[in-house]
């Protein structure tokens, strides 16, 4: 995304969205920028309007993610702003916009099936993977993954078009905050069982360990969201390891080759 940035609010200006999205960055604009504002001379193209679209999407998903237990804490809202600032680089006027668009979804009622819709439609699959590893993060930032949180992103995750295995993987990698009642600054533990890692049953055949794995490296991989910023390819590159290492171990203990 860092290669549209300073174009992102040139696309608000620009561009008219429809659903929940074009709502959201209608009010976004209306919100941030002074009424008398002209639209005359900023520079945008259809590049910067996928980013703003796909911008919106995730805030909604995200502060979903954060309302969903009825409190948003701050560290919630931090983690989303962090994501924004520290880990894609926003900043200046382009992030006093998205803060503007992070407010505004926080004060409206959010359609899960349209939003995921609206995603589905400008996304690809392993992207919407990463979007969903990123609710986890919001939701657990706060030291806590509550019922309702975990019902929020499931439901996310079947509105996202996300195969079951896909989700328990990712799911599986914050089990640790379903009982834990650390602090926010704490860490998911990485489940011990490589085959919960996979998302297969202990008693798979040898060919469904080699196929899955090759399906996950290829979904994670991360050549796969290299285009949208540093955190996503973080993000891969924590999660196509854990594959591997998972791998790795049900390959010794079965004596694969």
């Amino acid at each position: 995304m860092s290669k549209y940035r300073g174009k992102l609010v040139g696309a608000a200006l620009g561009f008219s969205f429809g659903g929940p999205i074009g709502a959201l960055i209608g009010a976004a604009v209306g919100h941030y920028f002074d009424k008398n504002s002209k639209k005359g001379g900023v520079w945008y193209s259809k590049e910067s309007e996928r980013e703003l679209h796909f911008i919106t999407s995730l805030i909604l998903l995200l502060s979903g993610t954060a309302r969903a237990d009825g409190i948003v804490t701050l560290q919630e809202v931090d983690a989303i702003r962090t994501f924004f600032r520290s880990r894609l680089g926003y900043k200046g006027r382009e992030m006093e916009f998205i803060e503007s668009i992070i407010h505004e979804s926080f004060q409206k009622q959010i359609n899960l099936p349209e939003t995921c819709a609206s995603i589905i439609h400008r996304t690809s699959y392993e992207e919407r993977l990463f979007l969903l590893h990123l609710n986890y993060q919001v939701a657990v930032s706060d030291g806590w993954l509550n019922i309702q949180e975990e019902e929020y992103i499931r439901q996310a995750s079947m509105n996202l078009g996300i195969e079951e295995y896909d989700y328990l993987c990712i799911r599986n990698s914050f089990s640790a905050y379903q009982y834990a009642s650390g602090g926010a600054g704490s860490s998911p533990t990485p489940p011990a069982d490589p085959y919960t890692v996979l998302g297969i049953p202990h008693d798979c055949s040898e060919e469904e360990v080699h196929s899955t794995y090759r399906s996950l490296v290829n979904k994670y991989h991360p050549d796969k969201v290299s285009h949208l910023g540093k955190e996503f390819i973080d993000l891969a590159n924590r999660r196509f390891l854990e594959i591997g290492h998972a791998y790795e171990q049900i390959k010794n203990e079965r004596g694969l080759g």
